[in-house]
C-alpha cells in the first residue's frame, strides 16, 4: 500500500501534463506575411522566400519546402515561383518556403553534403522561429528534377530528427547507379561532383551513396511522384526502381505518369498540385 501511495502523485502529474499538452492552444495569426530573400546561412546562395498564410498557427500550419532543379550545378528558386501561388491557393494550411541552395561547382564544390546541409539549415531556421512565424516544426519536401532527387535523398537518409512528413517528387532521379546514366558521358562527368572522395564511405560508390533508393527503409516518408512518359533525362527505370523499393518496405506511395518529357513538371503543375493536396490530406496529420 505504501508503494502505491508513493507512486500516485507521479501518476497524477503525468496525467495532468499529458492533458495540458493535448489542450494546448496556439495563437492564430490572421494576417498573411511574406519574407523574401531571407538568409539562412552566410553564403550568398543561402536564401529563401517564406510565404506565411493567413489564419496560421503553430499547432496546425505545416511547412512545404520547394527545391528547384538544374542538375545540382544550376537553377534558382525563381524557377519554382509559379508553384507558390498554386500551393497558396490549394494548401491554405501550409506555409510555403521557396529555397535556394549552394550549387555544385568545378572548383570543386560537391553536391554532398553541401546541398543536404542547406536543406537542414533552412529547416533549422524555420524551426527556431516557429512561434514567431506561427508554424509547426513539421515539413513536406517538394522538389523538381535535381530538386526531387534532393527531396528524396534528404528525407530517406538525412532526416534523422524525423521532421519531414512526406515527399513530393517531380521528375527526380532516384537511382544514380542506373546504366542509363553510367553510359551517358555528360551525366558521368557531373557524377564527379557528387561527393568529395574523402567523404565517401568505404565499400560503396558515389553513384550508389547518392541514390535515394539506397536509403529507403520501413521508416521512409510517404512519397508521391510525377514523371513524363518520354523523358530523356529520367528514364522509366528511375520511377520503376523507386516504386519497387518503396513497395518492398510498405511505404505509402503514389506515382503518376504524364504524356511528355521532362517539361511535364511545369506543364502539369495544376494537376500535380491537386493530386499533392489529396495525398497530403491522406498521409500527413
Amino acid at each position: 500500500m505504501k508503494k502505491l501511495i508513493k507512486y500516485i502523485p507521479i501518476f497524477l502529474v503525468s496525467v495532468i501534463l499529458t492533458n495540458c499538452a493535448k489542450d494546448e492552444v496556439y495563437e492564430v495569426i490572421t494576417e498573411p506575411r511574406t519574407e523574401l530573400d531571407v538568409a539562412y546561412g552566410s553564403d550568398v546562395a543561402q536564401k529563401m522566400d517564406i510565404y506565411l498564410p493567413a489564419g496560421r498557427s503553430q499547432g496546425a500550419t505545416k511547412v512545404l519546402v520547394l527545391i528547384h532543379g538544374g542538375g545540382w550545378m544550376a537553377g534558382d528558386k525563381t524557377d519554382m515561383a509559379s508553384f507558390v501561388p498554386k500551393f497558396q491557393t490549394h494548401l491554405k494550411d501550409y506555409a510555403v518556403v521557396n529555397l535556394n541552395y549552394r550549387l555544385a561547382t568545378f572548383t570543386p564544390r560537391y553536391m554532398l553534403p553541401t546541398q543536404t546541409d542547406d536543406i537542414r539549415s533552412a529547416m533549422d531556421y524555420i524551426e527556431d522561429r516557429t512561434e514567431e512565424f506561427g508554424v509547426s516544426d513539421e515539413f513536406v519536401l517538394l522538389g523538381l528534377s535535381a530538386g526531387g532527387h534532393l527531396a528524396m535523398l534528404y528525407s530517406y537518409k538525412y532526416d534523422t530528427d524525423r521532421r519531414v512528413q512526406a515527399v513530393v517528387n517531380i521528375v527526380g532521379p532516384s537511382n544514380l547507379n542506373d546504366d542509363y546514366y553510367n553510359n551517358n558521358s555528360l551525366f558521368s562527368f557531373a557524377m564527379n561532383y557528387i561527393i568529395a572522395p574523402e567523404n565517401l564511405p568505404s565499400g560503396t560508390t558515389h553513384n550508389v551513396f547518392a541514390s535515394p533508393v539506397t536509403w529507403i527503409s520501413s521508416r521512409s516518408q510517404p512519397t508521391i511522384s510525377f514523371y513524363g512518359s518520354a523523358d530523356d533525362l529520367i528514364p522509366q527505370s528511375q520511377h520503376t526502381a523507386l516504386e519497387e523499393k518503396l513497395d518492398q518496405f510498405n511505404v505509402p506511395n503514389e506515382k503518376y505518369i504524364y504524356t511528355g518529357g521532362h517539361e511535364v513538371g511545369f506543364k502539369q503543375a495544376d494537376d500535380i498540385v491537386a493530386k499533392t493536396k489529396v495525398f497530403l490530406a491522406k498521409y500527413v496529420r
